[in-house]
């Protein structure tokens, strides 16, 4: 659920982690344990706190790295039980691109106001 809520493939979570494709997605799916050699890896994917995982696995909860401020648009969307993975995954895909074009539409909005108040 966390690497959904930051957007990431499965891929590009195991890249980042410095792992397999498969051994991630093994550990994700609980098909395998993951060595204690990964969860530094597997941490900063997530950007999680060092620690994380074995406070998981004692029954407790991650912590988030520094910095990293919780998404409320995507957590609704990561938190929603009704939806499937792979929903969840083209509706927070929707989300980055829509924000992608308000971003670029923002730009251009400043760029002309700049450009009127030059012409002044």
């Amino acid at each position: 659920m966390r690497r959904l809520a930051l957007g990431l493939s499965a891929s590009a979570a195991a890249r980042t982690a410095g792992i397999d494709r498969a051994t991630w997605s093994s550990a994700e799916k609980g098909e395998r344990d993951t060595l204690p050699h990964n969860w530094a890896g597997i941490e900063r994917a997530l950007r999680w706190k060092a620690g994380s995982i074995a406070a998981i696995l004692g029954g407790g909860e991650p912590s988030p790295a520094e910095g990293d401020d919780v998404d409320e648009e995507i957590e609704l969307v990561r938190t929603d039980p009704k939806l499937t993975e792979d929903v969840r995954e083209r509706i927070i895909t929707l989300i980055r691109e829509r924000r992608e074009r308000d971003k670029a539409a923002g730009m251009q909005e400043t760029r002309r106001m700049i450009d009127l108040f030059r012409r002044g």
